[in-house]
């Protein structure tokens, strides 16, 4: 796109940016349990619900959402990543409801 008053390429400097109430992201790899060597008895959707409900009663807001390959490719397992303004990013492998369970509290005291 070009400016009017000159031929040149409008550059932006800085990217528009707009304020969210979201205080982090959580990923739930959902090729994980695609694959063959993936869990057998965990699902993306199940954990996405799981970590939601362990979740709920922080006063920060986390988004949990599914994505594609996080690239962590755990063997029997679905990987799991967190990310917060402000904190260290927390990744794990979840082969179990209680790893589940395990990943939402570590996360909730990391946010607090």
């Amino acid at each position: 796109m070009l400016c009017k008053d000159t031929k040149e390429p409008r550059v932006s400097h800085s990217p528009p940016l707009v304020e969210t109430k979201l205080a982090g992201i959580v990923l739930v790899c959902g090729d994980c349990e695609e694959r063959k060597d993936g869990p057998t008895k965990l699902g993306a959707k199940q954990v996405r619900k799981e970590l939601k409900h362990g979740l709920s009663h922080l006063p920060a807001r986390l988004r949990v959402v599914q994505c594609s390959c996080l690239g962590l490719c755990p063997k029997k397992a679905i990987a799991l990543a967190a990310v917060a303004q402000g904190h260290a990013p927390l990744a794990a492998e979840a082969c179990r409801e209680e790893d589940v369970e395990a990943f939402a509290k570590a996360l909730a005291r990391s946010v607090k």
